[in-house]
């Protein structure tokens, strides 16, 4: 081909690409992932004093060897600073050493956000942990192996507020509009140059701590990080957005309510909830769409067992599945209702003073030798007839009657979707409507119902998910 034909051609195409690139929306030529300010990795690493008990400013300075006013100023304290056991202060003028450490993946972590919190590169995170693609999708509750150059074990954690670049916005009056100057703002995102593009996320310095989330998530949080059959979980989010949130987490749909800041939904995995990798999905809308967000977590197994119960012959009528079923149905028009008011403050008490647990919650059951269809729901207590029961925490009865496989029943809503009920009992003290405190009794002990003896069936459900009640006795939800 001739030379001025093929400058042609070169131009031709050149024209092409620019065209292409113009036709392209803004936010698709935006960053889709906030960018972590630069890591470090090689930057000295800060000598870090942990207070004592007895231990004041001036205390701490003499034993350094510097002023007062050096130690303020290194830790960005004021003078009437006061002083917490174990508060990490910086010594100024020494160096640290790097502290090999276990980090524990949370809810919205990258890794590059998790070096940038220790004060490293992404290249060590990503080569300690033997991973090819240090891009790649974190799970939550999983263990990163890190080397700290944070001067501790601790992470040092981000801190400022998230904004995110309008149409039509410069840099300049990105600082105008957030009271921060152009220069503070590309040293806290390590931009090279003020070009910034509509959606771009950009970190706000400031004393709140930051997550570096994408695109308008100011937070989000998974509560316990560990996750296995029978747990309730606990997810927290904050948006920069207007409106409320959704979500979706192991086939179960997420009711928000609102809470401080954000919003928390409480979700439940039951004893038959398959172990594995499952994706939580988030997203929301107001004004606009909340742009989605999605987050693997990890569901180990819980290692249930089976229980084998024989029934005597009297009672076997009541194992006829279709009973089960209709009284199944009837209670989850009773279970799913959902109050946005969280009437229960800390962890639940035992709904009875003697805890002898019989059966525990999950394990599958087999009725006289039966399929094995069920799993056990909640958690037996061992009592005689008259044991007093009581309420675990504040709620409202909801349901107060008989009914043919669970016997004399007490339901107590919580809010929030929690629900715990009480059945086999012998009496009733309450009635619907009726408000309730922690240890008021409820009812009697009894063997009402399909029941081979007297005690107690606690069950605990989460927007009609039956999950261990004895999670709540150790962990405070939400």
């Amino acid at each position: 081909m001739p030379k001025a034909n093929q400058q042609k051609v070169g131009v031709s195409v050149l024209l092409a690409i620019v065209m292409l690139v113009g036709l392209l929306p803004l936010a698709a030529l935006a960053q889709t992932e906030p960018a972590a300010p630069p890591t470090g990795g090689e930057a000295p690493i800060p000598f870090v004093h942990h207070v004592q008990e007895g231990e004041n400013l001036t205390f701490i300075a003499t034993t350094y060897g510097i002023s007062v006013g050096d130690l303020l100023a290194a830790n960005g304290l004021g003078e009437d600073a006061l002083l917490a056991i174990g508060q990490p202060l910086i010594i100024p003028g020494r160096e640290g050493q790097p502290v090999e450490t276990t980090y524990i993946v949370q809810a919205g972590d990258t890794l590059a956000a998790v070096a940038a919190d220790f004060n490293t590169s992404l290249t060590a995170v990503a080569r300690s942990n033997h991973l090819i693609n240090p891009h790649q999708e974190l799970t939550v509750g999983q263990a990163l192996s890190v080397t700290s150059r944070t001067g501790s074990e601790a992470a040092a954690g981000l801190t400022g507020t998230p904004t995110v670049v309008a149409p039509g916005e410069t840099l300049t009056l990105v600082a105008a509009r957030t009271g921060t100057s152009v220069e503070d703002l590309m040293a806290a995102n390590g931009l090279d140059t003020g070009v910034v593009f509509p959606g771009q996320r950009l970190r706000i310095p400031g004393d709140q701590p930051y997550r570096a989330l994408p695109g308008t998530w100011v937070d989000v949080r998974i509560r316990p990080s560990a996750l296995q059959q029978g747990s309730a979980v606990s997810v927290y989010v904050e948006n920069l957005l207007d409106g409320l949130p959704t979500g979706q987490l192991a086939g179960h749909s997420l009711h928000f309510a609102p809470q401080g800041d954000g919003y928390v939904a409480l979700a439940g995995l039951d004893a038959f909830t398959e172990p594995g990798t499952y994706t939580l999905e988030l997203g929301g809308s107001g004004s606009q769409p909340w742009p989605p967000l999605s987050q693997k977590v990890t569901v180990a197994s819980a290692g249930y067992g089976t229980q084998y119960i024989t029934i005597p012959e009297e009672l076997s009528a009541l194992l006829d599945p279709a009973l089960r079923q209709n009284e199944d149905a009837f209670l989850d028009t009773i279970y799913t209702r959902f109050s946005d008011t969280q009437l229960w403050d800390g962890l639940f008490q035992a709904p009875v003073t003697t805890t002898v647990v019989t059966a525990p919650y999950g394990d599958s059951r087999s009725y006289n030798d039966g399929p094995i269809e069920i799993f056990h729901t909640g958690v037996d207590f061992a009592g005689g007839i008259g044991t007093p029961i009581l309420a675990p925490a504040n709620g409202v009865v909801v349901y107060a009657n008989e009914l043919e496989l669970r016997g004399n029943t007490v339901i107590l809503d919580h809010g929030l979707g929690v629900m715990t009920a009480y059945f086999h009992l012998s009496e009733i003290l309450v009635n619907e409507g009726e408000k309730v405190t922690t240890g008021q009794p409820l009812g009697l002990g009894g063997s009402t119902g399909l029941s081979n003896g007297p005690h107690l069936h606690w069950d605990l459900r989460v927007n009609g998910v039956a999950v261990d009640g004895m999670q709540w006795t150790t962990t405070t939800f939400p």
